[in-house]
């Protein structure tokens, strides 16, 4: 009985989640935010578009840093754990830029690629440590990143007002949160 009780939970959860997935592919394929045009004064949707516009830039220097150092951690930490870390980063980082690149092009928005200034100078004081030293500030980095990035999703799902990219909010927030775990289980465990 408990048995058949938990299959019909896991099969309406499998069901939920698929049609949340479909939901979200589907926004994320048609725009349907109002970025453009619109009626009225225009006035909602050039804040919407200006709001989307702060959020890829802000989300794209989070992402920048993440990336780039991991990348450096990949080829510079000795410590099996940071380097699988940095490694798995990379690999999601990758495909998350490729989206919100794709996502700011329709909105004929400016991925920036360049760090901004305060996300420079944490790169740069990261990078030019080594050993243990540069381990443990990569993991502190990486952890303040995202805490920083979770709050801005967390802020701008709802605000976001083109449909796709609040897909890519929805979805991309859960991925940051299990990240920003194992960032701090890195932190904590590094001597």
């Amino acid at each position: 009985m408990k048995k058949n009780m938990l299959r019909t939970a896991r099969a309406g959860k499998a069901l939920l989640l698929a049609c949340l997935v479909w939901a979200v592919t589907s926004c994320a394929t048609t725009d349907m935010g109002g970025s453009t045009g619109g009626s009225g004064t225009g006035t909602g949707a050039t804040s919407t578009a200006q709001a989307d516009q702060a959020f890829i830039e802000t989300a794209a220097g989070g992402q920048q840093l993440r990336l780039r150092l991991s990348e450096v951690a990949v080829q510079k930490t000795a410590n099996l754990e940071a380097r699988e870390f940095a490694k798995a980063v990379v690999t999601n980082h990758t495909k998350s830029v490729a989206e919100l690149k794709g996502i700011a092009q329709q909105l004929r928005v400016t991925y920036p690629m360049a760090l901004p200034s305060g996300r420079q100078a944490v790169y740069d004081r990261v990078t030019q440590l080594t050993g243990s030293d540069f381990d443990r500030a990569f993991a502190r980095e990486m952890e303040l990143a995202y805490q920083q990035d979770i709050a801005l999703y967390q802020n701008s799902a709802t605000a976001a007002g083109n449909l796709a990219l609040r897909g890519f909010i929805i979805k991309t927030t859960p991925v940051l949160q299990g990240q920003l775990r194992l960032a701090t289980q890195l932190k904590n465990i590094l001597p």
